[in-house]
């Protein structure tokens, strides 16, 4: 099975038909992300292989300067400590990246731009053990975002990136995910799918969706109703 049809099949499944498939296979409680990592907004349906960061929280005291000189700074600091395209120059459509802020919750660490450039490179969502912000542009522009809170900060003096801490375990929402790792998200919140045993639970789940979509009909049937 490629990857594209592996997505494209978790996409079609619900988190709870995926829960379901992991408890038959053992893994239980361990691979739920935290539900304090809540859905940005109704109607959210994303799956896709993890694509990991973890970020450093830094406390460091911003010099005082001019308004000007500070557009330098941040520029500067944008360009060197935290620059974001230390991972999305690796985001691939199919990836879901996954983001440990380090606790650091005010800071708004994904806002509307880059959800535009994550979306035109074909990334399928995002799981964010921060803050985000922008975050009714982001429901418009219909980008899926399961954020711990609505940050309002910038990154700057606050958050760095580095190269080698992208692409690692992380830990977000409480479970350790590794690269590859299949990521589902909808309304009821994320799960981790283990990558080696993606397909067998992928089975599991659409069994799963089968066996209740079946039990539901005579109901639907009779009320008019289709889910």
């Amino acid at each position: 099975m490629s990857t594209i049809e592996m997505v494209e099949r978790y996409g079609e499944v619900r988190v709870a038909d995926v829960v379901d498939a992991l408890d038959r296979f053992g893994f239980h409680d361990r691979v739920l992300i935290s539900s304090e990592i809540k859905p940005l907004y109704p109607g959210i349906r994303m799956a896709g292989f993890a694509l990991t960061v973890n970020a450093t929280r830094v406390q460091e005291e911003i010099p005082s300067m001019t308004p000007a000189e500070y557009e330098r700074y941040a520029e500067e600091w944008y360009k060197n400590r935290a620059n974001y395209d230390c991972f999305m120059k690796l985001a691939r459509p199919g990836n879901v990246i996954v983001l440990n802020m380090a606790g650091y919750l005010d800071v708004g660490f994904w806002g509307s731009m880059v959800a535009l450039v994550a979306k035109d490179k074909g990334v399928e969502g995002v799981v964010l053990d921060g803050g985000c912000r922008d975050t009714l542009e982001i429901q418009r522009i219909g980008f899926p975002v399961f954020c711990r809170a609505r940050g309002r900060t910038e990154v700057i003096g606050r958050i760095e990136l580095r190269p080698e801490n992208v692409n690692v375990p992380v830990v977000v929402g409480g479970v350790c995910v590794n690269p590859r790792d299949v990521i589902v998200g909808d309304d009821d919140g994320v799960v981790v799918v283990p990558r080696k045993a993606a397909s067998e639970i992928l089975e599991r789940a659409e069994l799963q969706l089968a066996l209740d979509r079946k039990a539901q009909k005579p109901y639907l049937d009779r009320m008019g109703l289709t889910l």
